[in-house]
């Protein structure tokens, strides 16, 4: 019920609107896939007859001057010295010069109806629509969809002053370009779920220009739309109510800001939202991931500068603007600059009477359910804050995502506990050594390795020229989709192999908006081959709420291998060289203005049969059983080398099929000399940690307790009691034999059983 309660209250929070809107126009059965008729009236790209009056009145408003100013600049010629001389897709892809000028002279033409000014735009760009060519480089589709952009808002907008021939020339000349990208036409090449055809190609580009040519050639809409609903929609539709998106932060702007481009094309035209409406949160992850020095927690494929912030400002803009969303407007006013491909949408549909609004008083803590099952916990929205991220990871995108099942993060006045690796570099990008045999792999994450030295990483899907050979052994996690072959849609997403963990439970409290625990627990077995038999990791973040040591996270874990021999690794990976002392590993941040300190306390394996092994340093700063993959920053870039250099392996000694990890993390700053004692506990059915006034306590075998046991606590004071794994109903709590607390619900979704006391011997009953 408190779950419940408390999902409630976030979206009352949050004003989610829980219909989609009506709509005004037909829909029609396309090879078994409904998809919305474009009206049979001009202007219907991007905005209606209806929507012009406004369209004028947006240019005159002072919050928009900068960007109309912009776009006016944008309408002059490259100048000689402009144009560099190596000129990849990024260049192409900018809007300059002419394209420029045939949209602003149709958007002239809505708002005055001179019709000079719209055939002027009609003739202007047509021959270049016709003759246009690009270099064969990597992504040059994205230069090709946005010609046809522009290609698309000439015709539409000044439809009534196109002659038939000059019709049937752009219609031409817009199938020629589909043509040359890479989702081919008709387009059903590349995967729908992740790649470059679920970008821009399909859901911008060709869908604008088959919605502008459609009375004259209605097959581009038809095979553009019946594909987005077929494929596009349904598996976003499907993660979206997880409120984040899988392609990492430094590919977020991209993919989802591509998703957004339906919502409001399809809302113009008049079908409303045909979208969950639950898309409205994905892009809180980012405000969750927000770092107080303006940097975002990293996740999946991404690179690292601390010169700027990084900012989201179309996806955000787009977002907030649809959905009048305070908190995203907030981010967007960040930096609401726009890049040149996308900022005529800024003028179209940026909503310039929303507010803004901190995310101050969101909760805390952010819980991503299935197909994820990632929490970001925090202890605040200030310069004081820690940010860890958690993550289950019950089905892997492929793509951009990472094999980091079962992975965790710590930000405390610099990052601590890291995602190792980097995007760029002198060894980065897609189907880099670097790239693939490390920053993707297990191993650079904090996760856990089980090494047979005879398992193949074959990685037939991934492209490149050597796609068919194998990758390296890391110990790690599987390939999924038969060696890194990405989903097509949503059907074969769930119908292979790309589950890989299953969320077993969850929750945060007691309070809502700044919870004491933030608990989850996964079983990420199906992330391994066979080698893995059982792998079970839970995770408990305590915000102590105290300034000298303002949090700790535990991590219990369950592995057992099918070979004793087996080796297995627990990983803790830092930016500077850890220091080890007994059974406490030390991580701190002495440079780039960085102040933080992690202290890992291991508990299990117990010190008899446990190694604690330091690896890294120069050489070995990505090293993978033999092989150091380099990747160097390109200069410029990473200039606290957030890449990481070291990482720790926790192994067992003995040779054993079923092995135990407990470790306590204690998060501070690198001046504080005196930490909370850590104290294991152990019984018969339970293990644990006694830290400050938190008991946390574990099913010993990772499998849920419904049988009476005991817990013995001793030390002064209160202590907040934390006690997982339970089954879900009715307990009973006696202290030092008397009835203590006589009826305690427990929950099925998170199977805990959250009191306060003081020392004693405490006996829990069924």
């Amino acid at each position: 019920m408190r779950r419940l309660v408390c999902g409630i209250i976030f979206l009352l929070t949050l004003n989610i609107s829980l219909f989609s809107q009506p709509t005004d126009c037909d829909w029609k059965n396309i090879n078994g896939v409904e998809i919305p008729v474009p009206p049979k009236e001009h202007p219907r790209l991007y905005l209606r007859a209806h929507d012009v009056p406004e369209l004028k009145n947006r240019l005159e408003n002072s919050e928009l001057q900068d960007v109309w100013n912009t776009l006016l600049e944008m309408q002059e010629d490259w100048k000689p010295e402009e144009i560099p001389e190596e000129k990849g897709w990024r260049f192409y892809v900018q809007q300059k010069g002419l394209t420029v000028r045939a949209e602003l002279n149709a958007l002239r033409y809505l708002v005055t109806k001179d019709k000079a000014l719209g055939r002027k735009a009609v003739t202007s760009v047509i021959d270049t629509l016709e003759t246009a060519s690009w270099p064969h480089t990597g992504d040059i589709s994205r230069a090709v969809g946005r010609m046809m952009v522009t290609g698309a808002i000439v015709y539409d907008w000044c439809y009534d002053v196109m002659k038939e021939e000059e019709k049937q020339r752009y219609v031409k000349a817009l199938v020629r370009l589909a043509g040359m990208m890479e989702c081919g036409y008709p387009p059903v090449k590349q995967n729908s779920v992740t790649g470059h055809s679920s970008e821009w190609m399909i859901m911008r580009d060709m869908l604008s220009a088959g919605i502008a040519i459609y009375d004259e050639f209605p097959e581009m809409y038809n095979l553009a739309a019946a594909r987005f609903f077929k494929e596009h929609l349904p598996v976003r539709n499907w993660f979206y109510p997880a409120h984040t998106y899988h392609q990492g932060t430094s590919y977020f702007n991209v993919r989802f800001a591509s998703d957004l481009f339906p919502l409001w094309i399809f809302d113009r035209m008049g079908a409303g939202n045909i979208y969950h409406p639950s898309q409205q949160f994905v892009l809180y992850d980012i405000i969750y991931r927000r770092r107080p020095d303006g940097q975002i927690l990293p996740s999946g494929d991404v690179n690292y500068s601390r010169d700027s912030e990084k900012y989201y400002s179309l996806p955000m803009m787009l977002a907030a603007s649809y959905y009048k969303d305070e908190y995203l407007n907030y981010e967007f006013h960040k930096d609401t600059e726009i890049d040149s491909r996308s900022i005529l949408y800024d003028l179209l549909w940026r909503d310039t009477e929303l507010g803004t609004k901190k995310p101050d008083d969101l909760p805390l803590t952010k819980y991503s359910g299935s197909p994820f099952g990632w929490m970001i916990a925090r202890t605040g929205w200030d310069e004081n804050s820690v940010i860890a991220e958690m993550r289950v990871n019950e089905y892997n995108f492929l793509n951009h995502m990472h094999h980091d099942a079962g992975a965790f993060q710590i930000y405390y006045k610099g990052p601590l506990a890291i995602d190792a690796g980097s995007y760029k570099g002198s060894s980065g990008g897609y189907n880099s050594p670097h790239n693939k045999n490390f920053f993707k792999r297990t191993i650079a994450h904090n996760s856990l390795l089980v090494y047979d030295p005879d398992e193949k990483f074959h990685a037939i899907g991934y492209g490149g020229a050597d796609k068919s050979k194998y990758v390296q052994n890391d110990g790690g996690q599987r390939l999924p989709g038969n060696g890194w072959n990405a989903p097509q849609n949503l059907d074969s997403m769930l119908s292979q192999d790309y589950e890989t963990g299953k969320i077993l439970a969850h929750g945060f409290g007691p309070d809502f908006h700044a919870p004491d625990y933030s608990y989850l627990k996964g079983d990420i077995t199906k992330a391994y081959t066979q080698k893995v038999k059982e792998a079970k990791r839970s995770f408990v973040f305590l915000n102590l709420k105290e300034e000298k040591i303002p949090a700790a996270l535990i991590v219990f874990d369950k592995v057992v291998s099918s070979n004793p021999e087996f080796q297995k690794y627990w990983l803790l990976h830092s930016i500077e060289e850890p220091e080890i002392k007994g059974n406490q590993i030390t991580i701190k941040r002495t440079k780039n203005g960085d102040t933080g300190m992690l202290v890992n306390t291991t508990l299990l394996p117990a010190s008899e049969n446990r190694d604690v092994v330091p690896v890294g340093g120069e050489g070995k700063e990505f090293w993978v059983f033999g092989t150091n993959y380099k990747n160097d920053p390109v200069p410029g870039t990473d200039q606290a080398n957030e890449r990481g250099a070291w990482r720790v392996e926790i192994l067992p000694k003995t040779p054993a099929k079923e092995d135990y990890f407990l470790n306590v993390m204690q998060v501070t700053e690198t001046g504080q000399k005196k930490l909370h004692e850590v104290k294991a506990i152990s019984g018969e059915k339970i293990v644990g940690a006694q830290l400050s006034d938190r008991v946390v306590t574990f099913s010993k075998n990772a499998e849920t307790i419904d049988r009476p046991f005991d817990l013995n606590v001793t030390g002064k004071g209160t202590f907040k009691f934390m006690v997982t794994d339970l089954d879900a109903g009715t307990w009973q709590v006696h202290k030092n034999g008397e009835v203590y607390l006589p009826a305690i619900p427990v929950n099925p979704g998170d199977g805990i059983l959250y009191f306060e006391g003081e020392q004693g011997e405490y006996q829990f009953f069924r």
